[in-house]
């Protein structure tokens, strides 16, 4: 664990190494919020512990787990995915030696700032300083295209079934440039 930035004195911006479940406490947070708004039937929290057990089993591949502490409580969670990313994603304008993969950015406290600073002025310096120059992230959260869409380019809209296959989610990629 190694605490990246300090905002305000009292919210911390953390890189963490080694995966912990609990990390991953803003996504079930999430997923209980859809559950109770019957939004749909999708679990990231299962889905994004899978996708870490299963990157652990292919070489080349490393990731990293971020999160925001406010007062020592987990407030957000993304994981940076790198290496030979080419094993994970398929498109052929990746260049998997300068682009990392954002997966499952959520936050707990929505409407603060949070998410465009932690990306912008946290996330991006730190991979650009490794040499990474852009991410690629892609979304079935219809409430996040707009986001995306004003730090980087849209590069193709698809299709998924949720996990019970009762509804069609809208699913969009993006390519964010690390421009310093």
């Amino acid at each position: 664990m190694k605490i990246i930035e300090t905002k305000d004195n009292d919210v911390n911006f953390v890189l963490h190494q080694t995966f912990n479940n609990k990390l991953f406490l803003p996504i079930g947070k999430y997923v209980n919020w859809k559950l109770e708004n019957n939004w749909d039937d999708y679990n990231e929290l299962y889905h994004a512990v899978n996708y870490i057990e299963n990157l652990k089993q292919i070489n080349g591949v490393w990731f990293d787990i971020h999160t925001i502490e406010k007062n020592q409580e987990l407030k957000g969670v993304l994981t940076i995915v790198g290496g030979d990313i080419d094993k994970l994603e398929t498109d052929s304008y990746l260049d998997k030696k300068t682009t990392i993969l954002l997966k499952y950015f959520h936050i707990i406290e929505k409407g603060k700032g949070y998410g465009g600073y932690w990306l912008n002025a946290i996330i991006k310096p730190y991979y650009f300083d490794k040499g990474y120059r852009s991410i690629y992230v892609s979304s079935s959260h219809p409430k996040s295209f707009n986001f995306y869409n004003k730090i980087g380019t849209e590069v193709k809209t698809y299709t998924k079934k949720s996990d019970n296959q009762l509804y069609n989610r809208i699913c969009k990629a993006f390519l964010i440039p690390m421009n310093q």
